[in-house]
């Protein structure tokens, strides 16, 4: 089950891009910024880290 177990902070070493996000998720991710006072980069970054950790490889 996905948790958010820290916060990423911005540091220099970041690289900055531009992403598209599906109107439908970008309003879910800044509900739930909203409600739980976490940033939204900080979110993504959390989900796509726990989607990476548990990424089933194919064989």
């Amino acid at each position: 089950m996905f948790k958010v177990d820290k916060i990423y902070k911005t540091s220099r070493n970041d690289i900055a891009m531009n992403i598209r996000f599906p109107e439908e998720i970008y309003n879910k991710y800044k509900k739930i910024s909203k409600e739980t006072g976490y940033s939204f980069n900080g979110l993504v970054i959390n989900a796509m880290n726990y989607a990476l950790e548990n990424m089933e490889e194919k064989k």
